[in-house]
């Protein structure tokens, strides 16, 4: 047989059927739609890390033309051109090929001072180009406010006898320098009145004690409100905002007596029937045939109130119920309820008379200060070591924050230093607690609650550890209570190698360690610690 021919019209129709060669037309249909995912990723990013670029320079520049505004409220040229330099310094020029002009960037004010900015640009596309897309728009608004509010700062501070030793010292090392460099009383006449305190130590003639540190780092915090007091003081009487302080020196008593308010006049002098001049006190006597402590009741005369009396007091009547498990306190714990007002025996404070208790060690700090604006020089000389503000006493970390809730309050006896507002701008307050050891009232001590193995007015056994357990609890209490009133916060301190950042002043704080709660190893930590507090209390942030 031959060979036969196949009929064109069968190779053909067998051609149109068969797909072996449709991958390549397939291929080169995709690439367009490929080409322009992929561009599109590419120029999205481009245009993302434009934007994350952008929202920066636009905060920088806020930022640092409202530092420069002040307290003036003025948007002056220099004040514009500062916040152009920031954003242009952030976002230069031809940054993934996008420009800004001077039209570009141009802040106004708005509510509170606030200075508000929107920066728009356009970035060019590298490969939507190609279809159509020649660049992206892209923005960022941002403002940013002033933080200085009217600013009261309470500096609750340890002045125990531990204070007087360097930061590096334990709290052993400390007991034995104090114990081998004091054997005889320290005592000095600040104010006419007999001041007894622990000696600091030096080296070389240099002080290097804990108090030094505190008073460095102190006027430090001081100069850096002073600045901003300095920007207050620009605008118009009227319109300032003001920096105030209080001041309580603590150990195991607050010295409310001599306490100066804003007309420089003594608590005492203001308000004498706040005080019982009539107390009860007991001393180890013995007898012809036993020992005890007797109830002596003495009446003081405005002689000895005048020339004898060193201004520290007693504390309000209290309940030996309130302990760590407390949930209210006890309606005859009038020191505890800090708005009560001293019209009675119970409610009032009794002047403290270390003579009539026999050998029970006795410190009484410098004089608090109550809330007020102060010079440089009226602060500094204030801590001074020659106007009595010295190192003595037991540690009773509850006492100084208990006048801190009082000082504060805005409805209890120091409601009218404490206004809301001044000068239609809010007050925003800060307590600063300062401390260098842990709660330890002792056995021996004459403090805010007497002799408290004798009186047993916290510990219903006058143990010491359950004194202590009990003045922590309430150290607590008053920490939850003046973070619950408005516009407050607490800032904790652990000073010194004797001390350690405890739990319990992590909780009094205002929020978490490194942030509310420090701790400071030696003077250099300190000064930072109060360095970064004042940062923080006197502050510009981004309203957005």
């Amino acid at each position: 047989m031959g060979k036969q021919i196949e009929h064109p019209r069968g190779l053909l129709t067998r051609l149109a059927k068969n797909q072996a060669g449709n991958t390549l037309a397939i291929v080169a249909a995709a690439l367009v739609p490929l080409a322009g995912m992929i561009g599109g990723g590419l120029d999205i990013s481009r245009g993302y890390l434009s934007q994350t670029r952008l929202q920066q320079a636009c905060d920088a520049g806020v930022l640092a033309g409202r530092k420069l505004m002040g307290t003036s409220g003025v948007l002056s040229d220099a004040v514009t051109a500062e916040v152009r330099k920031y954003v242009r310094f952030n976002y230069p020029n031809n940054y993934l090929g996008a420009t800004l002009q001077d039209a570009d960037i141009v802040p106004t004010v708005g509510t509170n001072e606030q200075i508000v900015l929107t920066v728009s640009t356009a970035v060019p596309t590298v490969i939507m180009k190609l279809f159509g897309k020649d660049e992206m728009a892209v923005s960022a608004t941002c403002s940013g406010r002033n933080d200085y509010s009217n600013i009261d700062i309470v500096l609750v501070l340890d002045t125990t006898g531990s204070m007087a030793c360097k930061p590096e010292f334990t709290a052993s090392e400390c007991s034995s320098w104090i114990n081998n460099n004091n054997r005889s009383g320290k005592t000095m006449t600040v104010d006419g009145k007999t001041v007894t305190y622990v000696l600091e130590q030096t080296d070389n003639g240099a002080n290097i004690s804990r108090m030094q540190a505190l008073r460095a780092a102190l006027t430090n915090l001081q100069t850096q409100m002073a600045t901003i007091e300095s920007q207050f003081n620009m605008t118009e009487q009227g319109k300032r905002k003001r920096v105030r302080w209080s001041i309580i020196p603590f150990s195991q008593m607050v010295n409310p007596g001599f306490s100066k308010g804003t007309a420089n006049t003594t608590l005492y002098a203001r308000h004498p029937s706040w005080f019982n001049t009539t107390g009860t006190y007991r001393a180890y006597t013995c007898g012809w045939y036993s020992c005890g402590y007797p109830d002596n009741t003495v009446s003081h005369d405005s002689n000895w109130m005048r020339d004898v009396w060193d201004g520290c007091v007693e504390e309000q009547s209290t309940s030996n119920t309130i302990t760590s498990t407390s949930s209210t306190i006890p309606a005859t714990a009038y020191d505890m309820h800090y708005n009560t007002v001293p019209t009675s025996v119970a409610t009032r404070w009794t002047v403290a008379d270390p003579s009539k208790v026999g050998s029970a060690q006795y410190a009484c700090p410098k004089a608090m200060r109550e809330m007020q604006q102060m010079t440089a020089s009226q602060f500094n000389d204030y801590f001074t070591h020659a106007n009595g503000f010295a190192a003595n006493g037991g540690t009773y970390l509850d006492i100084g924050l208990l006048w801190a809730a009082r000082l504060l309050s805005r409805s209890g006896n120091w409601a009218s230093d404490n206004p809301a507002t001044f000068n239609t701008y809010p007050v925003n307050r800060y307590v600063i607690f300062m401390t260098d050891g842990q709660m330890d009232t002792g056995s021996t001590g004459y403090g805010a609650y007497a002799q408290e193995t004798t009186w047993r007015r916290i510990a219903s056994n006058g143990n010491a550890t359950t004194s202590n357990t009990n003045h922590t609890a309430r150290m607590l209490i008053t920490c939850a209570a003046i973070k619950n009133m408005a516009s407050t916060k607490i800032y904790t301190i652990s000073f010194g190698a004797g001390s350690g950042l405890t739990q319990d002043l992590i909780d009094c704080s205002s929020g978490a360690e490194d942030e509310y709660a420090f701790e400071a190893a030696n003077a250099s930590d300190l000064n930072n610690v109060f360095r970064d507090i004042g940062e923080n209390i006197g502050s510009l942030r981004l309203a957005q």
